[in-house]
């Protein structure tokens, strides 16, 4: 038995007459001779299936006698006479036969050989005996490890790249290189069963025990099932192991309704789906439920990728997109920054009020000085707060950009910059970090915002109790002293321009919070489906994504809500009050005519030469006084300079391409704007202007460059590549402003020269001369000859044409 046998010869068991059972299965018998046979008169079972034999000799079973053979029928042409005790079972290569009462020596070789042994008791004595079958087609024999061959069973060949056509075998088949037996036809019998594998699976290899291994870059829900492109389905998704995850720099979430059990599932899915034997869990075959859809983070450093919601964020992070700082951690400049200990946060605050009552202090001190009768003072101070206007401007313009901008991969020393600029912004709420010092202070953004503006409020109403105070005192001073009368007009211009400037300064932040938390969809709010087929999908604020975007949230948000909308009606209307005063700032004031250079004193006197009457009007001296009189209304632009840079872009273009590059266009428009027209009078504050517009405009191309590397890398492009090709158009003109401006400067100065030398006076008419002289018309003779007296010698027009030409130059 499972020997290389061939041919049986006459007399081959002369010797062994009274053999009762004989074992010649799968030998490769191909040829028996007559007479092999005629010895074994008491033989009683035979067995001859699995054997290459196609005919037999007739006489072959002649003195055979009560015994029964087994073999395949099918294959043989001649079958030999059978004596009317002999019986003959026909069998087929995937059938298995019985073979009963054997004993144990006979039992262990019929094991090694695809038949599974039983033990049974054996007649009236009960002597044990055992009956042995083979394992049909689509099974193997199987004896488990350490166990004895009475442990020994059949077993399915495994759904697969695995069949087995006949019986009696110890192992399976292999299906050919990208084929395998589908659990519906499982177990395998025929190499008919093994079908192709489906697609996105390497066909090039053995199936193994699923449908063909993924390709690289496919994943699979079902082990036995067609794989898919990652990037087919999302940009968030990476293939390992033939299972999705989701990449570093995406967010997914299982937590939402009726998908409790749904993150064990998957993941106990990927689990089996590792395994590479049949030893696998039946019921974790397929993952049916819904993979959660993935979304971009906004802070891509702080999404770490992977399956499970615990192990997607970043340490200090939490919430949808892993945006939200935990109670350990505090919001700085979009990143979630460790709780610093007790002593350096109450330290921290004590500067903060420090700082607060500097600027104070240093502002109505600077008002004090400006309003003394020293003109050099009061020079020096209006220099010394237009500048410091400059840079508070580019600080803010520069913080808030960079924050709008977060998802460009900044180099991390402009980062560093923009930390340290934030502080200019004059957040105190932000600036504090209340979270650290209880988790019951924390507070979203709509909660900041809120408590922003009131504390602005509480500001100007600090100074307003000190005009109080001080027009107490000096009510009461004048009673008994009587002191000198316009110190109470001084008092309230001084606390009216110091409430002004304190909301231009924190105008630009208190603007971006505003807006920021306006619910409205599509804008400040953001749609985030948990898997593709939801339906009525929840809104977040994209400013703070623990915020649902919901009117009727009876929790307390409606309330703030309500607050922020109304508080739109501030960031309209005062920037319109300031254009109002301005305006009638200007028309009221009546300059005085100096001969003196932009960078001398006497510039002062033309908005001194007549006062405006109204310490409200006055107040307002600070926003344009730095400027040429044609350009007081610049102050405004700049407001708007910066409301498009900080807010516009974060919410118009926030997360995209084209937001970049729409930046880079505001700034590069309000660089040649400023260069062309020179608004400030004074040089050094226009160059300082000039230089802090010059940095944003090229930090932004450079962001531009930064972010089109990073999305060519990545490959990440919105739908049918509408993103690219805004951001292809932006950029073209983001370059053409430079060369529209050099044209149209080329063509001015053209008009200009032609329009001087055509209608010019003295030597340049010239040029009218020779119009009238290539002239037609009878009616102009009188004009021409009375212009060419101008020219009655010849010799003078080259001269004429070379003096003209020199005067351009």
């Amino acid at each position: 038995m499972d020997n290389n046998l061939t041919t049986i010869h006459n007399n081959a068991f002369s010797k062994l007459a009274n053999l009762q059972d004989l074992y010649l299965m799968r030998c490769q018998i191909q040829v028996i001779e007559t007479g092999a046979f005629n010895d074994l008169r008491f033989l009683k079972t035979m067995y001859l299936e699995d054997n290459n034999m196609t005919s037999l000799p007739s006489s072959l079973f002649l003195y055979m006698d009560q015994c029964t053979i087994w073999l395949n029928c099918g294959q043989l042409e001649t079958f030999p006479q059978v004596h009317k005790n002999l019986k003959t079972l026909c069998v087929t290569n995937s059938q298995g036969v019985t073979v009963s009462g054997l004993n144990a020596r006979t039992v262990l070789n019929l094991a090694n050989s695809g038949f599974v042994c039983n033990e049974v008791p054996v007649g009236l004595m009960s002597r044990s005996g055992y009956d042995c079958t083979e394992c049909p087609a689509g099974k193997n024999a199987t004896i488990p490890g350490g166990h004895s061959f009475d442990a020994a069973f059949c077993k399915d060949c495994p759904a697969g790249g695995w069949y087995q056509d006949e019986a009696g075998q110890k192992s399976c088949k292999k299906c050919v290189n990208g084929t395998f037996v589908p659990p519906s036809k499982h177990p395998g019998t025929s190499p008919g069963d093994c079908i192709v594998c489906p697609t996105g699976t390497n066909t090039d290899i053995h199936a193994g025990y699923r449908a063909c291994p993924c390709l690289d870059g496919f994943y699979r829900l079902q082990r036995f099932g067609k794989c898919m492109a990652c990037n087919a389905t999302s940009d968030g998704l990476q293939c390992k192991n033939e299972y999705p995850i989701v990449k570093p720099g995406y967010w997914w979430s299982w937590s939402y309704s009726n998908a409790s059990d749904m993150e064990r599932r998957f993941v106990n899915f990927t689990e089996e789906l590792q395994i590479r034997d049949d030893s696998y869990a039946n019921i974790s075959v397929t993952f049916t439920g819904n993979l959660p859809s993935t979304y971009i983070c906004p802070l891509p450093d702080s999404c770490l990728g992977g399956i499970r919601d615990e192990e997607l964020c970043k340490e200090g992070y939490e919430g949808p997109l892993c945006s939200v700082c935990d109670t350990q951690h505090f919001s700085w400049f979009n990143t979630c920054q460790p709780c610093p200990p007790l002593w350096r946060g109450v330290l921290q605050l004590l500067l903060i009020a420090v700082l607060f009552v500097l600027v104070m202090f240093g502002l109505f001190k600077a008002d004090r000085l400006r309003t003394t009768e020293r003109h050099h003072a009061a020079t020096v101070v209006d220099q010394i707060a237009s500048k410091l206007k400059i840079l508070i401007g580019f600080a803010q313009v520069m913080a808030g950009v960079l924050s709008a901008l977060a998802y460009v991969p900044w180099p991390p020393s402009l980062l560093y910059v923009g930390k340290w600029l934030k502080i200019v912004e004059l957040n105190a709420v932000d600036m504090s970090n209340p979270s650290c010092f209880s988790p019951r202070l924390r507070m979203n953004e709509l909660e900041k915002t809120v408590v922003s503006i009131i504390g602005q409020a509480v500001l100007l109403l600090c100074i307003l109790l000190y005009y109080v105070l001080r027009y107490c005192v000096v009510s009461f001073c004048w009673k008994r002293f009587r002191p000198d009368v316009n110190d109470l007009s001084l008092a309230k211009r001084s606390c009216l321009r110091n409430s002004w400037w304190i909301l231009f300064l924190c105008y630009p932040s208190t603007v971006a919070h505003i807006m920021a938390t306006i619910p409205y969809k599509d804008w400040t709010c953001m749609e985030l489906c948990h898997y593709d087929q939801q339906r009525d999908c929840p809104w977040y604020l994209k400013a703070d994504l623990s915020i649902e975007c919901r009117y009727d949230d009876i929790g307390g948000n409606k309330v703030l809500f309500i607050v922020c909308w109304a508080m739109t009606v501030y960031v309209v209307c005062l920037p319109l009050l300031l254009f109002l005063g301005l305006l009638k700032r200007h028309r009221s004031s009546t300059p005085v005519r100096h001969h003196c250079s932009d960078n001398d004193d006497c510039l002062l006197l033309r908005r001194r030469g007549n006062r405006v009457k109204g310490d409200l009007l006055n107040s307002l001296e600070f926003l344009d006084e730095n400027y040429r009189l044609n350009f007081w209304y610049w102050e405004l632009l700049e407001i708007i300079r910066k409301f498009l840079l900080t807010c516009g872009v974060k919410f118009f273009g926030s997360g995209s391409l084209s937001g970049v590059a729409i930046a880079a266009l505001i700034a590069n428009v309000f660089l040649l704007l400023h260069a062309q027209f020179q608004p400030i009078k004074r040089k050094s504050e226009h160059w300082l202007q000039l230089l802090s517009l010059l940095v944003i405009s090229l930090s932004l191309m450079l962001g531009t460059l930064v972010a089109l590397q990073e999305a060519t890398y990545n490959d990440v492009t919105s739908e049918n590549g509408y993103d690219r090709k805004v951001f292809s158009v932006i950029i073209l003109l983001v370059n053409g402003c430079f060369v529209f401006y050099l044209i149209g400067r080329v063509c001015v100065s053209a008009y200009k020269s032609v329009r001087k030398t055509c209608f010019g006076d003295g030597k340049c008419r010239f040029v009218t001369f020779l119009i009238y002289f290539f002239s037609d018309d009878d009616s102009s003779n009188s004009d021409s000859t009375n212009n060419t007296n101008a020219f009655e010698d010849e010799s003078e027009l080259p001269m004429l044409v070379d003096d003209c030409i020199l005067s351009e130059i």
